[in-house]
């Protein structure tokens, strides 16, 4: 199973939408183990595109592209739509609810979410 973090600092999740992260950090989840594959730098950020419309499915289209070998989108914040969209592509988005959650604690709640929704 492979998990996209949102992060801006790649320390704590990414307070605000997940698609306007600074990067994604892309682990996977084997043998008991999350292991850190890559950190990719997210090149679709509303200011990046010059968007000023929120919920621009252009964007939403290209992240999704960009971590489409990811299971499991971990942030603060997504647009319905954009969820919708992960859910009919079979992704799972573990959307916190609060600030300053560390990776490591993230990812331990989307281990712990994965299995409701199919996954792991």
């Amino acid at each position: 199973m492979k998990i996209a973090v949102a992060t801006d600092d790649g320390k704590v999740v990414r307070f605000g939408h997940f698609g306007d992260a600074e990067m994604y950090e892309i682990f996977e989840y084997e043998d008991g183990d999350f292991k850190l594959v890559k950190t990719i730098e997210n090149p679709y950020t509303d200011e990046k595109l010059g968007i000023t419309d929120h919920n621009d499915p252009r964007k939403a289209a290209l992240i999704h592209d960009l971590l489409k070998d990811c299971d499991v989108f971990v942030g603060h914040s997504m647009g319905m739509k954009n969820r919708k969209l992960l859910e009919e592509k079979g992704i799972l988005m573990v959307a916190l609810k609060k600030k300053n959650v560390p990776i490591e604690e993230a990812l331990k709640i989307a281990l712990e979410e994965a299995p409701k929704h199919g996954k792991l």
